[in-house]
This record gives C-alpha cells, structure tokens and sequence, in this order.
C-alpha cells in the first residue's frame, strides 16, 4: 500500500481482492489478515472521522466483513 493514499474506494478494492486471493487458496488466511490490517485500519479511521463529523454512528469494516456485499 502506497503511504498517501486516501482513497477509500481503492483501498477497499484492495483489501477484497486480498480476501479474494485468500479464498482461492493463493494466501494462508494468517497472510491474508496481516496484508489487510494497515487497509481495514485506515478505513476505520476515516469512517470514524467522517461519522463524526455528520453526527453518526461508524459502520467498522472488519476482515470478515470483505467477503459480503456491503
């Protein structure tokens, strides 16, 4: 992951094609985890700052959650 990127869309992108990987057997699921972890944390982060800001309650993204349609 490139320092700087704060496009959400794409570290999503990013992080489901991992978990897709992951489930076609070309990572170990503790791969997997590891890889997604430093996405997962700065989407939480600017979910968290942007509920905040309209008032809201943050919907966390967590590694199970990239398998199902959000």
């Amino acid at each position: 992951m490139k320092r700087g990127n704060d496009n959400l869309r794409e570290l999503l992108a990013e992080a489901r094609a991992i978990h897709l990987a992951m489930q076609y057997g070309a990572l170990s699921y503790e791969k997997a985890i590891i890889m997604t972890g430093s996405h997962l944390e700065t989407i939480n982060k600017r979910t968290r700052k942007i509920a905040r800001e309209y008032g809201v309650r943050p919907k966390e993204i967590s590694f199970q959650d990239l398998g199902r349609n959000l």
